[in-house]
């Protein structure tokens, strides 16, 4: 069964900028980054900072990744796929920077329908991070290359490098990886519909991160976790995890997430019969910045409200 990238929960791609010493970088520490100055809006914190930086150098590449997992954790995938197109054009983009170009445009592709073109990235990006991981023994490179080929609808590949890491890093105690790989055995247990067993994975995933300091990631499990349980039908529970998400959220940072909650919640309360609850999360949405199947959403329980 192929799952359109769109319509399946998404682990973010961990990447890293390789010096002369082996290390690895979150690029979702845009967020850190932001954070540095929390009052201006984060797109535009970023290109101020890439206007101050000399084009093609370390520091402009490190920023040009910041600026694409912004767009990622936005899901503004059009605008993802042109810029990440356009910096696939620079010869001197660091090795790692051009294995997240090609895992976007894998993404994205798969998104629009081009499971053609989808394919050819997705074997670059393959064979990238897989050079990676025997180069370095990282656990977050496996994980990365079995994230790809679920999105790629190669679930049983990606269920095999699961075990194998979970097998070969066992007695990891870093959270960032046991949510990763929770997180990713459930995107493949999704994919096949055993939302049970996904369920249970997502709740492993988000007891792992919990106390990890990563809001972003602390958000997600948590909407991952309510979303699953929502299409089990355990509205309640559903209710439960999205409304524990909503202290982590962070202004101007988590807009998006904070929004597509709120419209979850407004959709959950009115299946338990409680509009007045259903109708003030409603009025809390931001729709400018929801994406069309959200829009869609909105639309249906303004009507029904």
């Amino acid at each position: 069964m192929m799952m359109k990238f769109k319509q399946i929960p998404l682990v973010l791609l961990c990447a890293c900028f390789l010096n002369s010493a082996p290390a690895a970088e979150h690029i979702s520490d845009h967020e850190e980054f932001c954070l540095q100055q929390p009052a201006i809006p984060c797109l535009q914190l970023l290109q101020q900072a890439l206007e101050q930086t000399q084009l093609h150098t370390f520091q402009w590449f490190k920023l040009q990744s910041y600026r694409l997992d912004y767009l990622y954790v936005n899901h503004q995938f059009r605008q993802l796929y042109d810029e990440s197109n356009q910096l696939l054009k620079i010869g001197t983009a660091p090795p790692a920077l051009r294995t997240q170009l090609y895992f976007y445009q894998a993404k994205t592709l798969i998104a629009r329908g081009d499971e053609a073109q989808a394919a050819y990235f997705t074997d670059l990006a393959s064979r990238q991070l897989d050079a990676m991981y025997q180069a370095f023994a990282d656990p977050m490179r496996v994980l990365e290359l079995a994230n790809l080929q679920a999105v790629a609808g190669q679930y049983d590949k990606a269920w095999q490098l699961l075990l194998h890491a979970e097998q070969r890093f066992a007695k990891s105690r870093d959270p960032q990886f046991v949510f990763e790989l929770n997180s990713n055995k459930a995107l493949i247990r999704h994919a096949f519909e055993q939302l049970d067993d996904a369920a249970y994975y997502r709740k492993l995933a988000l007891d792992a991160i919990l106390s990890s300091g990563r809001h972003h990631d602390i958000i997600v499990a948590h909407g991952n976790l309510a979303r699953t349980y929502q299409l089990l039908g355990k509205f309640g529970l559903a209710v439960d995890y999205y409304e524990k998400s909503l202290p982590f959220m962070r202004p101007s940072i988590d807009d998006l997430q904070q929004s597509i909650h709120r419209l979850r919640l407004s959709e959950l309360y009115l299946a338990l019969q409680e509009p007045a609850k259903a109708r003030g999360y409603l009025q809390q949405v931001d729709v400018a910045i929801l994406g069309d199947h959200h829009k869609v959403l909105y639309r249906d329980l303004s009507s029904a409200l």
